[in-house]
C-alpha cells in the first residue's frame, strides 16, 4: 500500500530551512550558463589570417547544445565554429536556483598563433564569450577581451512529477522519426491502446481521459494514426511537458494524464528545414520582419503511406495531413500580438467485407481539427501575461457516425515572480462547445444513431486557477494550488425535441505538490490532487477511444472525478545518469471505459436484420496504483538513452448485463490492466557523423472475456491475451553545408520485428447449438512501418 505523503515531516524540515531564506535571497535572478571543459576550435585547415564568428547557442537544462545558428561570420570558419559548438558543455542557467534552459551569444576568435588562447576570464563569472584555440603559429597577438553578450533565458519552472522532453533530445529516439510528442509513449506509465496507434492508457486511466494542450489551446490528438509523426512539424516545437497525474492547477479538465506542447519563440534569423521520407513530406521555413520587430512562420506536412502500408497489411488504406501558420509583431518592446493557426486530418479505412466491387471502405478512424488562436503578451518586470482567443471545429469518430464540434474560448495567463522564493501563475478561461452528428452509412447492416443516444449537447466551461511555488532556502519547494471549474451542458430532452434539458455542476480541485533534496544527489518528490472533467455521453456505435461526447446524461450531474496521490525519489548518478523511482495511486468514479463497444448479433443468419447488442454503460468506479522506475541519460549526449519499467495494477468497479437479462456486479480488471511494461532505448554516436539507435517495447497481455452468444459471462476480463514485442531502429548520417545548415540520411524503422498484436476486444466469435460460443482473438497488424528519409536544416 502506498502511504500518503508525511506532510508533518515535510513541514519540520521546512522550518528548518527558513534559516537559508536569506541567503537564496541575495542570489541573482538569473546565473548564466558557463562553459566546462575544453571549448577549443581548431583553426581550419587551408585559412589564413584573423576571422570572428558570432554564433547564438540553445543551451539546455542539462548543459547540452542543441541549436547552433551562425548570426556572423564567413567560410570556412562559421562551419569550424558552429561544428565545435555543437558538442561543448555547460553548467545550464540557473533561476532561483533551478535549472533552466537560454539562448546565448558566443563569439569564436579565429587568430594563426601558437598556443590556443584560454577562455577569458569575463566567461567564468558568467559572460558567454567564448575565445577559440588555432592551429600552432608564431605571428599573430592573442583576441581582445569581448564583452558581455546577451543571454535570454529560454526555461521554464519544472513541476513535481513534470518530465520534459526537449526536441533535441527526441530527434535522435528510434521510432519516433524525430518527432517529440511520439516519444511519449516510452516513459514510464504509458501503454498504446494498440501500438502505433495514439490512444494511450496512463496509469490506467482511459485515452478519453487523457488532456492534449499546445501553447494551452485544447487538441483532441497530438499524434497522426499509426505513423507516429505529431500533428504539428517538430521544427516548431520547443518541448513536451508530461504530467502523469496531478498536473499543476493550470492543467484541468481533465481525470488523467495531460501532455502540454510548447512552441518555439519567434526566430530572430531566417531559417528553415525541410525532410522527405518514402511516406511523408514535411517543411518549415520562418523569417523575421520590419526589422526584427515581427516573424512569420508557415510549415506542414503530407502524408501518403498508402501503397506501401497496403503492400505489409492487405486493404489497409491509411491518409493524413497537417498545417501550421504563425505571424507575431511587436507592438513596443514588451507587448506582441500573434495569430497562430494549425489543424490536422488522419483517415484510416479497411476493405469492405461485402461481396460487391463498388462497395465503400470502412473509415475506421477519421480525425479532422483545425485552431486560430489570436494572442497578446506583455511582457511583466519578471513574467508574462497572456490574453487569447481561440476558434475550433472538429470531426472526430468512424463510419457510420462522426461528432462535429464548433468551438470558442477565452484565456488569461499570467505568471510572474513576487520574490525570489517565490513565484505566482494564475489564469481563467471559458470555452463554449456546440456538438452535432453526422451518419455516413457505408454499409447495410451500419447501425445509425439509435434512439437512446443522447442528444447533442452545448457545453459551456468555465474555470479559475492559481498555484504558489515557494521555495523554502535551497532544500524545499511547496506547490500549493487550486482550480475552480464550473460545468454546464444543454441538449434537447429527447432526440428531436423541443424541450432543452439544463445541467449544471462546479467542481473545486485543490493540488499540492512538494521537492526536498535530501541531499545533494537525493530528492524527495510527493504530489497529490483531485480532478475532474465531463462525463461521457452514450452516442450509439461510436467507438470509444475514437470519439467521446462530453456532457451529462439526462437525470445525471455526476462529473468523472480521479483523486491522484504520487511518492517518489530522484537521484542524480555520475556520468548524468537520473533515476526516479515513483508509486502512484489513481481513484476514479464515472468511468464509462469497461467493455464500451457494442457487439453485432444475428451475423450468420441470411436476410435477417441486424441488432446491436451494447453492456450496461452507466457510471462506474475503479482504481489504479503502482510503481514506476526510469533510468535516463539525455539521447542528445555520444550514449544515451532510458530504461523505463512500469509495474501497475488498473480495477474497475463494474456492471454487466447477463444472458438471463439481470445486472451483474463484478470488481474485474480493467481494459488497461497491463502488469508489465517495458521500454529500453539506446542511441549512440559512431563518429564521422553516424549516430545509431534502437528501441524496444514489451507489455504483457490485455485482459478480455468469454462470451456466450453475444454477451460477457463470469468471470469477466479473467483471460488475457499474448503478450507483445516490437523493436524499432534508427540509423543517421549527417553532413554540414553552409554558414549554419546540415543534411541527414536517416534509415527508420518502427515495429521491424513484424510483430502482430492481440486484442480481447476484436472477438470472432460464433454460435453452435451443440458447443459453446468459439472464440478467436483478433490479430491486429502487423502495423509497422519503414522509413528511408532526407531532412535538411538550413
Amino acid at each position: 500500500m502506498l502511504a500518503i505523503a508525511p506532510w508533518p515531516v515535510l513541514l519540520f524540515s521546512a522550518l528548518g530551512a527558513l534559516s537559508e531564506a536569506a541567503e537564496a535571497a541575495g542570489e541573482p535572478a538569473v546565473t548564466p550558463p558557463v562553459a566546462v571543459g575544453s571549448s577549443d576550435v581548431a583553426y581550419p585547415h587551408g585559412a589564413s589570417g584573423d576571422a570572428d564568428v558570432l554564433l547564438e547557442l540553445i543551451v539546455e537544462t542539462d548543459g547540452l547544445v542543441s541549436g547552433v545558428v551562425v548570426l556572423e561570420g564567413d567560410e570556412p570558419f562559421a562551419s569550424q565554429a558552429r561544428e565545435a559548438a555543437a558538442r561543448w558543455r555547460f553548467t545550464p542557467a540557473r533561476r532561483a536556483g533551478a535549472p533552466v534552459s537560454a539562448r546565448i551569444k558566443a563569439r569564436v576568435a579565429f587568430r594563426p598563433k601558437q598556443e590556443p588562447e584560454p577562455m577569458p576570464a569575463a566567461a567564468e563569472a558568467g559572460t558567454p564569450t567564448m575565445a577559440a584555440a588555432s592551429q600552432p603559429s608564431t605571428t599573430s597577438p592573442p583576441a581582445a577581451e569581448e564583452p558581455p553578450l546577451e543571454v535570454t533565458v529560454r526555461g521554464h519552472r519544472r513541476d513535481v512529477g513534470q518530465t520534459t522532453l526537449s526536441v533535441a533530445e527526441v530527434r535522435a529516439m528510434p521510432g519516433a522519426f524525430g518527432d517529440a510528442f511520439r516519444a511519449i509513449e516510452g516513459l514510464p506509465g504509458v501503454t498504446p491502446l494498440v501500438s502505433g496507434f495514439p490512444y494511450f492508457f496512463v496509469r490506467g486511466a482511459p485515452p478519453n481521459n487523457n488532456g492534449y494542450t499546445l501553447d494551452g489551446i485544447r487538441v483532441p490528438l497530438l499524434f497522426h494514426i499509426g505513423i507516429g509523426q505529431s500533428v504539428i512539424h517538430p521544427g516548431l516545437i520547443d518541448r513536451v511537458d508530461f504530467f502523469p497525474g496531478a498536473a499543476p492547477a493550470a492543467l484541468g479538465g481533465v481525470a488523467g494524464a495531460v501532455i502540454a506542447g510548447q512552441t518555439r519563440e519567434p526566430a530572430t534569423a531566417p531559417h528553415g528545414e525541410a525532410n522527405l521520407r518514402l511516406v511523408d513530406a514535411g517543411a518549415l521555413v520562418e523569417s523575421p520582419l520590419g526589422g526584427k520587430r515581427g516573424s512569420v512562420l508557415v510549415a506542414g506536412r503530407y502524408g501518403y503511406p498508402g501503397p506501401i502500408l497496403g503492400a505489409i497489411s492487405s486493404g489497409l488504406d491509411l491518409s493524413y495531413w497537417d498545417y501550421q501558420a504563425r505571424a507575431t509583431w511587436n507592438l513596443t518592446a514588451r507587448d506582441t500580438i500573434g495569430v497562430f493557426a494549425f489543424g490536422s486530418h488522419d483517415r484510416l479505412a479497411t476493405p469492405s467485407p461485402s461481396a460487391d466491387s463498388t462497395a465503400k471502405p470502412i473509415e475506421q478512424v477519421l480525425s479532422d481539427f483545425h485552431r486560430i488562436d489570436l494572442r497578446y503578451d506583455h511582457e511583466l518586470a519578471d513574467g508574462r501575461l497572456r490574453i487569447a482567443l481561440t476558434g475550433g471545429h472538429d470531426r472526430q469518430g468512424a463510419a457510420p457516425t462522426y461528432v462535429n464540434d464548433n468551438s470558442a474560448g477565452l484565456r488569461v495567463e499570467v505568471e510572474g515572480r513576487a520574490s525570489e522564493g517565490l513565484r505566482i501563475r494564475a489564469g481563467a478561461s471559458v470555452r463554449l462547445d456546440a456538438y452535432g452528428f453526422t451518419e455516413n452509412p457505408t454499409r447495410p447492416m451500419d447501425p445509425p444513431v439509435p434512439s437512446t443516444a443522447d442528444p447533442p449537447p452545448t457545453n459551456l466551461a468555465a474555470s479559475a486557477y492559481a498555484d504558489v511555488t515557494w521555495r523554502i532556502g535551497s532544500r524545499v519547494e511547496l506547490t500549493p494550488g487550486a482550480r475552480f471549474d464550473l460545468f454546464a451542458s444543454s441538449r434537447a430532452e429527447a432526440p428531436g425535441a423541443a424541450t432543452q434539458v439544463r445541467t449544471t455542476v462546479p467542481a473545486f480541485d485543490p493540488r499540492l505538490s512538494a521537492r526536498v533534496a535530501m541531499t545533494p544527489s537525493l530528492a524527495w518528490l510527493s504530489a497529490a490532487g483531485i480532478a475532474h472533467q465531463y462525463p461521457a455521453l452514450r452516442i450509439g456505435s461510436i467507438p470509444p477511444p475514437v470519439a467521446t461526447v462530453p456532457g451529462f446524461p439526462l437525470g445525471e450531474r455526476q462529473l468523472q472525478t480521479a483523486l491522484q496521490v504520487s511518492q517518489g525519489v530522484e537521484m542524480s548518478l555520475p556520468s548524468d545518469v537520473i533515476v526516479t523511482a515513483t508509486g502512484f495511486l489513481a481513484r476514479w468514479s464515472g468511468l464509462t471505459d469497461l467493455t464500451a463497444a457494442c457487439v453485432q448479433t444475428n451475423d450468420e443468419a441470411p436476410g435477417q436484420p441486424f441488432t446491436w447488442v451494447c453492456p450496461d454503460s452507466r457510471p462506474i468506479t475503479g482504481h489504479a496504483y503502482g510503481l514506476e522506475v526510469l533510468m535516463r541519460r539525455a539521447l542528445s549526449k555520444r550514449l544515451g538513452g532510458w530504461l523505463s519499467y512500469t509495474l501497475s495494477r488498473s480495477i474497475r468497479d463494474a456492471r454487466f448485463t447477463t444472458p438471463a437479462g439481470g445486472v451483474d456486479l463484478a470488481t474485474v480488471p480493467s481494459d488497461a490492466d497491463r502488469r508489465h511494461v517495458v521500454n529500453a532505448v539506446l542511441a549512440y554516436q559512431l563518429g564521422a557523423r553516424w549516430r545509431f539507435g534502437g528501441r524496444g517495447l514489451f507489455y504483457t497481455g490485455a485482459p478480455y472475456s468469454q462470451l456466450a452468444g453475444t454477451l460477457p459471462v463470469p468471470p469477466y476480463n479473467a483471460y488475457r491475451t499474448p503478450s507483445f514485442f516490437r523493436l524499432d531502429v534508427r540509423l543517421e548520417r549527417r553532413w554540414s553545408f553552409g554558414q549554419s545548415g546540415s543534411i541527414a540520411l536517416v534509415l527508420e524503422g518502427q515495429n521491424v520485428t513484424l510483430s502482430s498484436e492481440y486484442s480481447g476486444a476484436a472477438l470472432d466469435c460464433r454460435d453452435s447449438p451443440d458447443m459453446p460460443t468459439q472464440c478467436t482473438h483478433g490479430k491486429i497488424g502487423p502495423i509497422t512501418l519503414p522509413s528511408l528519409g532526407v531532412e535538411a536544416f538550413f
